[in-house]
């Protein structure tokens, strides 16, 4: 399992717990089974696009929280590869929410 994997799991966790979610509610609310929820936390399965959406809108957070909620540091470098999935990712969120 690779650092940003890791990092949405622990996330998805923090949030869900933060709002007082068992994962058969928070399923419940993604309309999903809590076995997917569960697969996620374990980091057997990933989600889709739109679970990513579903999740963030439950948890009352920006997607992009899952992934990562970390704030760079003012001369904090990041990789090519990062900055292309991160702006990616931006660029995916921007259109959904147009």
């Amino acid at each position: 399992m690779d650092e940003y994997q890791q990092e949405f799991i622990d996330n998805l966790k923090k949030y869900r717990k933060a709002r007082g979610f068992s994962q058969e509610k928070f399923a419940e609310l993604c309309d999903v089974s809590t076995g997917t929820i569960g697969n996620l936390e374990c980091g057997l399965a990933k989600p889709s696009f739109d679970l990513l959406i579903t999740m963030g809108r439950v948890l009352g957070i920006h997607p992009a929280l899952l992934l990562s909620d970390k704030p760079l540091e003012p001369n904090q470098k990041i990789s090519a590869e990062e900055h292309t999935m991160l702006y990616e990712i931006y660029k995916k969120l921007q259109k959904h929410f147009e």
